[in-house]
């Protein structure tokens, strides 16, 4: 299960999502630090929602193993973009369109 927020702003759709199981935990990894936040919590919902959103939105911020292993599989991602943040994938997505 995904937990996520999307915002608008003009014709910009940004998502923020995470793994359920790593919101409102602090992660760290040498000098970079990331707090998944109520930043990350809204709506819940699984992966065929979630790339239906991911698939409409322009920005895309994800943290966690099962939604970064998934945007990759789907290649929304690539994986080599992906920072590991005290164990953690992290990846950011910019639609250029």
């Amino acid at each position: 299960m995904f937990s996520y927020n999307l915002f608008r702003q003009g014709g910009e759709r940004l998502l923020a999502v995470c793994d359920e199981s790593v919101l409102g935990k602090t992660f760290t990894g040498g000098d970079i630090e990331i707090t998944v936040s109520d930043f990350y919590r809204g709506k819940k919902c699984g992966e065929k929602e979630i790339l239906r959103i991911a698939k409409q939105s322009t920005i895309i911020n994800a943290v966690g193993n099962k939604i970064t292993g998934l945007l990759i599989k789907n290649r929304l991602v690539d994986e080599s973009s992906v920072l590991n943040i005290g164990g953690v994938p992290h990846a950011q997505v910019v639609s250029v369109t």
